[in-house]
């Protein structure tokens, strides 16, 4: 197989990495795990969207590719707009589907990332376990769109994990949806108190602080992003297996406890869990510049930048309970650099999607879906511009560049 770009990993930002690179002439090839794409937002039922929009303006800080994905959502009754940030996972597998296939993206599924070989800093080949064997495959240039940074760490490059005084990575969440409930007689203040009521006298082992729940839109079917596993490591593959099961668990005992105590939610029943646990943070990557609370606090733009950001810092207590907000400006935005995207140590490596180079604080912001399908865009337009001016990733133009981005339509 020969291939310009390889990108490792099928979520929104490895597909839109693919896209991308591939609308610039270039011969792609999109491994990816599962056997469908859209990773987080379709294997972790990570639902909705967060917001995409400035606070208080409400103007939008991401489009490009990602403001095509709503589209092509909306026109197939998968969402109720093209703005909506509430979506119905099995639509967008389709949507990902079409819009790849059409940007001539060679994807294969069931293919998982298994080693990596670098000499000196370049990427040589990487090896993916497939269900006809091991396949391994050389290229130019690389995109690392693994979520985990998977192909940076078995590269053997340098990467942090979790915050920095004590390695914890923000909680895990396995998402789940309850049906058959009454929302005309759903009470959230009720709920919770009671819910807290049930944790101070021990009768609930999940240790978030409260219940947190969404309309998806189907017909009185719930969604909860409420289940919390803490103090495990995301890239343990033994820590990984026991939080799937642990999450098990605590989705039976919420729904246990929704069904016999709360109002609207005595005919419910488990309609589906996430077919993986939700990662919030786990790898990042040592770049050419490292993003602080301060980038995201201060709304600093960068000489470099390929994609705005908006939301929060959003905390999950790596501990135990609890959650820390911190917010953008309002009417304001921060912006990615493009050095974050480039581990120091490999001259035909980027990164896409929240593995990026940050702080345990600043990538609790990032890490949004919407936020790192930019990132991805930015991605594959600049593996693009490495394949034709034949350099190394970190010198990509940047005027070249950005100009790429924004004649896309993206926002920078």
């Amino acid at each position: 197989m020969e291939f310009d770009v390889v990108v490792a990993g099928g979520g929104l930002a490895g597909v839109i990495s693919a896209i991308s690179a591939a609308r610039d002439g270039m011969k792609v090839l999109l491994v990816e795990k599962c056997g469908y794409l859209g990773g987080m937002a379709t294997a972790g039922l990570v639902f909705p969207f967060m917001s995409y929009r400035e606070r208080g303006s409400g103007k939008p800080a991401n489009a490009g590719l990602f403001a095509e994905l709503l589209r092509r959502m909306y026109e197939l009754g998968g969402q109720s707009s093209a703005e909506s940030t509430a979506y119905k996972e099995e639509y967008m597998k389709l949507a990902l589907d079409r819009m790849v296939r059409e940007a001539g993206v060679k994807v294969l599924f069931h293919s998982l990332l298994s080693e990596v070989v670098r000499e000196g800093r370049v990427i040589k080949s990487i090896t993916i376990s497939t269900c006809q064997g091991n396949i391994k495959i050389s290229a130019p240039i690389f995109i690392d769109a693994t979520g985990d940074a998977d192909l940076t760490a078995f590269a053997g490059l340098e990467y942090k994990l979790g915050r920095e005084e004590d390695g914890l990575c923000q909680p895990m969440t396995l998402n789940f949806r309850l049906t058959n409930v009454d929302w005309s007689r759903y009470d959230y203040a009720k709920a919770n108190k009671l819910y807290k009521e049930f944790r101070e006298k021990g009768l609930i082992k999940n240790p978030r602080e409260d219940i947190l729940v969404f309309k998806y839109p189907i017909y009185n079917i719930m969604h909860l992003n409420t289940t919390r596993i803490v103090g495990k490591n995301p890239v343990s593959v033994e820590d990984l297996t026991e939080s799937e099961m642990t999450a098990r668990e605590q989705v039976y005992e919420m729904y246990q406890f929704m069904k016999n105590n709360i109002e609207g939610m005595e005919n419910c029943d488990i309609v589906s869990s996430a077919s993986e646990i939700g990662i919030r943070e786990s790898r990042r990557i040592v770049g050419h510049y490292v993003i602080t609370k301060e980038d995201v606090t201060g709304a600093i733009k960068h000489d470099d930048r390929i994609a705005r950001a908006t939301y929060e810092i959003d905390i999950h207590n790596p501990a135990g309970t609890g959650t820390y907000h911190c917010p953008v400006p309002e009417n304001d935005y921060y912006t990615i650099p493009y050095r974050a995207l480039i581990p120091v140590g490999a001259d035909n490596l980027i990164v896409a999607g929240r593995p990026i180079s940050s702080t345990h604080e600043a990538h609790s912001s990032f890490r949004i879906m919407p936020i790192t399908s930019c990132i991805g865009e930015a991605a594959g337009a600049a593996a693009a511009i490495m394949k034709k001016l034949d350099c190394k990733s970190i010198d990509v133009p940047m005027k070249q560049l950005q100009d790429t981005l924004v004649d896309y339509g993206a926002l920078i």
